[in-house]
């Protein structure tokens, strides 16, 4: 049975997906496991060519809550919007196709709205990060700011990723959604982040302290197109800096932290030139910072070095 239309706490859950045959299955089942139940499901398929749209039909037709839309590819951002045009709920999340939700999260933040208040418009949770087969790799910052948070978004996406979010959906559909033009620009990758610096500007935001979303990293997702995830910031920043010039500290620090964690990155991939890129490319970062981060990558490289040149001596069973 189809949740009610006028129900206020209905939350529509927004699955974009693209070739996410491995691992949309249990995306679907922590999303529709949620200990609160009102709630529909809307998967957008951008265009695969696997076996996606087959393993959403049989979860479907198990639960009427679960819907399915397929679309031309046109990137996540569109479709996200599309899925956020076809929803009825008063609350938006979306979901990562390989992301994984704790089940209560929906209800814990569903709680956190009532508590906030009509001036808040979104509440997000902490992640922690998966490997491809499942396992916990770590955890991301327990950062708990709230209220007026737009200094602290200017950093960086405090909310971490899209899986973390729920929305009031008048306050997203006022932003305009995700921005489908950074994929044209080259840009893609820093779409929810510039969605969530727009309700920051015109709302408060409140925080769930607790861990309950998994997102997954694996080789090849679109943060790890370094170059690209750069440019989309850059784009971005170039379109707030103008309205708020006294932040502008702010988006230069960030633009080095984002610099320092990609070159992080590029070195456990021993991607070396473009870790040193990295790092070589934020003038506007404090010199502390970039004396830590070069520090950083040459202890690393060097661990590296030593281990290489160590004899390959067998070791007994």
């Amino acid at each position: 049975m189809l949740e009610r239309l006028d129900d206020p706490d209905l939350v529509s859950v927004i699955v974009p997906a693209f070739n996410a045959a491995r691992t949309i299955d249990a995306t679907l089942a922590s999303a529709l496991g949620q200990s609160h139940r009102h709630l529909e499901v809307i998967v957008v398929d951008d265009g695969s060519h696997d076996a996606t749209g087959a393993a959403v039909a049989r979860l479907a037709a198990e639960d009427c809550r679960l819907r399915y839309i397929r679309q031309p590819n046109r990137g996540v951002a569109a479709a996200r919007n599309r899925g956020i045009a076809e929803a009825r709920g008063t609350f938006i999340a979306t979901l990562d196709a390989d992301d994984l939700w704790h089940p209560t999260k929906i209800e814990r933040q569903i709680e956190r709205f009532r508590a906030a208040g009509p001036a808040t418009a979104l509440i997000y949770t902490w992640c922690y990060w998966l490997a491809p087969e499942g396992a916990t790799l770590g955890y991301a910052p327990p950062l708990s700011h709230e209220g007026w948070v737009l200094p602290q978004m200017c950093l960086g996406n405090l909310i971490i990723s899209a899986s973390n979010a729920l929305v009031r959906r008048e306050a997203l559909l006022a932003a305009g959604g995700f921005d489908e033009t950074l994929r044209m620009a080259g840009g893609q990758g820093c779409e929810d982040w510039k969605l969530y610096l727009q309700i920051a500007e015109r709302h408060e935001v409140a925080a769930v302290p607790e861990y309950l979303v998994g997102y997954r990293i694996h080789a090849g997702a679109m943060s790890d197109d370094f170059a690209q995830m750069m440019q989309s910031r850059g784009l971005v920043e170039s379109q707030f800096l103008p309205r708020y010039p006294d932040l502008k500290r702010q988006f230069a620090a960030g633009r080095a932290i984002l610099a320092r964690s990609l070159a992080m990155r590029a070195f456990q991939r021993r991607r070396y030139r473009m870790a040193v890129q990295l790092l070589a490319g934020y003038p506007d970062a404090s010199p502390r910072l970039a004396w830590e981060s070069t520090g950083w990558l040459l202890l690393g490289v060097g661990r590296r070095l030593r281990r290489a040149m160590r004899p390959n001596v067998a070791k007994p069973a």
